[in-house]
């Protein structure tokens, strides 16, 4: 007689929960780590803009400085638009960061009871193989006590 774990099908289904929460994670944190690549290119860039606009500063014709400034906004809207994503990435993080957490929490309760069923079954097992030694028992006694041949 095997253990048979009536509540298998709800652990299956926890553990498939738990997978799916940290595939989820995952890919958020990928997206935040791009946005936070994004963000890290867009204030280089900007800052080696303003960089060359200094360095050339007197011999810089009002038409390419215009452009240069143009640019600097362009890229400093960037950065406050990127940086909003990358906020809202984090927040996203921190939600799927919170359902893996509850997801594993719930698979190990799972899990748990799975153990403490195997183990009373176990016990079972080992009572009624007890009560079976005692019987052989019984009966050998009884065969070499109560009738000799």
């Amino acid at each position: 007689m095997s253990f048979i774990y009536s509540f298998q099908k709800i652990l299956d289904m926890k553990e498939k929960e738990k997978e799916q929460a940290e595939i989820s994670y995952s890919k958020s944190m990928q997206a935040l780590h791009r946005e936070q690549k994004r963000l890290s290119e867009l204030v280089r860039n900007k800052q080696q803009v303003e960089e060359r606009m200094v360095r050339k500063e007197e011999n810089i014709s009002l038409a390419e400085l215009k452009t240069n400034y143009e640019y600097v906004g362009h890229l400093q809207r960037m950065i406050v638009q990127v940086n909003e994503t990358k906020v809202q990435a984090e927040k996203d993080v921190e939600t799927k960061q919170g359902i893996l957490s509850e997801r594993a929490m719930e698979q190990k309760i799972w899990e748990k009871l799975k153990e403490h069923s195997f183990n009373k079954y176990k016990e079972r097992m080992l009572q009624i193989e007890q009560k079976e030694l005692d019987e052989i028992a019984v009966a050998r006694y009884y065969r070499q006590r109560v009738k000799p041949h």
